[in-house]
């Protein structure tokens, strides 16, 4: 009795360290998506440097990471900014232009006008380019749905209870999705 008392402590104590180290690497994860080095992450969920090297090969974090941070949506919102500030510096460049105008400085106004030029022409290529990116990343409905058809089967292979309990999201969801690409 005492034996299987001591086996039984031995498989709490187990499966609390195997529980600890789970949640260490999900925390460690989310640090890494967030863009943490790895010693820093290491010292954060108390682990050495080289567990966390190895659970980012393993588990493919860094590619992870790179998707994320190199998607379509951050890479049209870099564009956006660009062009939100090129557009600013030529608004004030055109300021500039009517005070030159007014003072009779004709060479001033010419160079302003050639930099406003340059500067148009620039937020004319990002605008194609930001459009590109958008048509390129858009995906169709088709391939959508197949996606979320797959991730349900997956759902349902590995909680039946769960996939049960998601039907109503996954038919509002689907509805929802499909009149958009109205």
């Amino acid at each position: 009795m005492v034996l299987l008392f001591q086996n039984e402590m031995i498989l709490v104590q187990f499966c609390t360290i195997i529980m600890a180290k789970d949640n260490q690497r999900r925390v460690a994860k989310e640090l890494f998506l967030q863009g943490k080095n790895q010693k820093e992450i290491a010292r954060l969920v108390s682990v050495q440097e080289k567990t966390i090297g190895e659970w980012v090969r393993k588990f493919g974090w860094k590619e992870e990471r790179d998707a994320r941070l190199n998607n379509s949506k951050s890479q049209a919102d870099s564009l956006k900014t660009l062009i939100g500030k090129l557009s600013d510096q030529r608004i004030g460049l055109i300021k500039k232009m009517d005070a030159a105008a007014n003072d009779d400085k004709l060479d001033v106004y010419d160079d302003l006008q050639n930099k406003a030029n340059k500067i148009a022409d620039e937020v004319s290529k990002y605008n194609k380019a930001l459009q590109t990116l958008d048509k390129e990343n858009r995906i169709s409905l088709t391939v959508y749905l197949d996606v979320m058809d797959s991730v349900f089967k997956a759902v349902q292979v590995y909680d039946t209870k769960l996939y049960m309990n998601l039907l109503d999201f996954q038919e509002n969801h689907l509805t929802e999705i499909s009149l958009k690409f109205r």
